[in-house]
């Protein structure tokens, strides 16, 4: 296992990357794009099938207060991360703040933006609702991160919706993740019965005398 790599002097977010079959060329754009962002990061073998347990390997490394994930067939606004960071030092009550996207081909050209201020119903019942780039408290996130361990492939959502439950969410209008579209998305490949669940557990954690 790779050592992790301080990006900044003083960083303030644990990251980390999930490397899986993605062309290389890929993932040093994505590493490159992170330059000077104040994370630490943590690179991981990704699990096939096991995006879940993956990532609940992924949010347990280092011990700063705040956590994040990239992809590595995606590029990142460096400064983001520290827009983000102090967002949640000013809102003490928050527990996830996010960023707007923009969208690329698989070429990596410009396709648009989507801009997504935050709705719980949204959140609730979309994957992509809360999908740029992400940073959330550790306390929040270890609450709840055994309820995602065997999800695949949409884990990133029940994560995110269940750590919104226990605090604000603030969302930043500025690009902070470039989303690559391609066909080995994994996404793309989703079983309906993993969306039917991962809605139950969420409804199961917002309204718990169903």
């Amino acid at each position: 296992m790779e050592s992790p790599i301080d990006l900044h002097p003083q960083p303030r977010i644990d990251v980390h990357m999930l490397t899986l079959d993605e062309p290389a060329a890929w993932r040093e754009a994505c590493l490159a794009s992170l330059e000077g962002a104040p994370i630490r990061l943590h690179v991981l073998p990704g699990i096939p099938g096991r995006i879940g347990e993956a990532r609940a390997a992924g949010y347990r490394r280092g011990n700063l207060s705040l956590l994040s994930f990239v992809d590595p067939d995606d590029l990142y606004e460096a400064s983001a991360f520290t827009q983000l960071a102090d967002a949640l030092d000013a809102c003490p009550s928050a527990v996830l703040a996010y960023t707007d996207e923009a969208l690329m081909d698989e070429q990596g050209r410009d396709v648009g933006v989507r801009r997504l201020a935050y709705s719980a119903f949204q959140h609730a019942h979309s994957a992509s609702h809360v999908h740029g780039l992400i940073v959330m408290r550790r306390a929040a996130v270890e609450a709840v991160l055994a309820v995602t361990t065997d999800i695949h492939p949409m884990a990133d959502w029940l994560l995110t919706r269940l750590v919104a439950q226990s605090g604000g969410v603030l969302h930043l209008p500025i690009v902070g993740r470039r989303w690559r579209q391609h066909p080995r998305q994994v996404h793309r490949t989703a079983d309906p019965t993993v969306v039917r669940r991962i809605r139950q557990t969420i409804d199961q954690a917002t309204n718990p005398w169903r």
